[in-house]
């Protein structure tokens, strides 16, 4: 027999767990308002602070671009893809200028064998000052 009271905790920490996996949801960048480099709610005009996502306007459910905005400037990990999936930019940012490694592909699909693709990847990583402890 099953203890109801082990149960119940099993299903509050198994919700937990999944909300703090998934987090909460991102806000569309393209419903936020870009006044001098910074991204306001737009229904109050405050700096955003949070998820960010945007979508391909040919495919609305693939993502396109995922990062966080702090007080409206990027902040931390930022992807944006290919419109085939593969990576086109990724990196850190801090107030908004990119800092540390960088892939950069320009090219929508990979080449080749594994080995060239990593050397390519490597060729066009980029490198900027290290990003702040915080």
């Amino acid at each position: 027999m099953t203890n109801p009271r082990r149960a119940r905790w099993f299903v509050v920490l198994l919700v937990g767990t999944i909300y703090g996996c998934v987090g909460p949801r991102a806000a569309d960048l393209d419903d936020l308002v870009l006044r001098d480099s910074t991204y306001l709610v737009a229904e109050t005009l405050e700096p955003f602070t949070g998820r960010v996502v945007r979508h391909f306007a040919s495919e609305p459910d693939r993502v396109q671009l995922e990062g966080t905005l702090r007080e409206g400037a990027w902040e931390g990990e930022l992807t944006v893809y290919h419109e085939s999936g593969r990576v086109r930019y990724q990196g850190r940012l801090s107030a908004g200028t990119p800092c540390g490694a960088w892939v950069e592909n320009r090219d929508d699909e990979p080449s080749g064998t594994v080995y060239q693709e990593l050397r390519r990847e490597i060729e066009s990583m980029g490198i900027y000052p290290p990003c702040p402890e915080r």
